[in-house]
């Protein structure tokens, strides 16, 4: 196994360990400090009150959604050969965990994301590292450019099922007020 493959191999094991924070924490997080943020960036007010809206299995499902796409791309480019896919989800990952990062640093206090994005940046600048060895700028730069907008529009979609499951089963009435 090369070491491009290892890293493929834990991509997924990483998404996860990252999103059991998540899962684990944001609920109670947000019904602690969801008003606060509110009057401290009133500019996402409406992404606040849609986290705060979301049930703990709503979001899991979420989560499900994204773990099987992450573990899907890293299987087919490891049997494949073809990095291109895996490159795109990768970069837009560690960009995300970046956004963490300076959400933490903009917040001033602890987010339920933040102990494992801080524990996935060797992890990360290892991938990022081997990217560069592996692919040219303009590679990767491509992969993001076309990765990221794929990402967002899958994350917009993935919610609005998410809130439709708390409809459907639901759960809307557990959420945080």
């Amino acid at each position: 196994m090369t070491e491009l493959e290892f890293i493929i191999c834990l991509f997924p094991i990483v998404f996860m360990l990252h999103e059991f924070e998540e899962i684990i924490g944001f609920k109670r997080w947000f019904g602690k400090n969801g008003s606060w943020l509110e009057k401290e960036f009133p500019q996402l007010a409406r992404q606040i009150t849609h986290l705060k809206r979301l049930s703990i299995p709503a979001f899991t499902i979420a989560v499900l959604e994204e773990f099987i796409i992450i573990s899907t791309l890293s299987i087919l480019t490891l049997f494949s050969q073809v990095y291109y896919f895996w490159v795109a989800a990768f970069t837009v990952f560690a960009s995300h965990i970046l956004l963490h990062i300076i959400q933490w640093m903009i917040i001033r206090k602890y987010i339920p994301v933040i102990i494992t994005s801080l524990l996935s940046i060797p992890y990360v600048a290892w991938g990022v590292n081997m990217i560069f060895t592996k692919f040219s700028l303009s590679e990767i730069t491509i992969c993001f450019i076309i990765g990221f907008p794929i990402a967002v529009f899958n994350l917009y979609f993935i919610h609005k099922l998410a809130l439709q499951y708390d409809k459907i089963t639901n759960h809307e009435n557990n959420s945080i007020d």
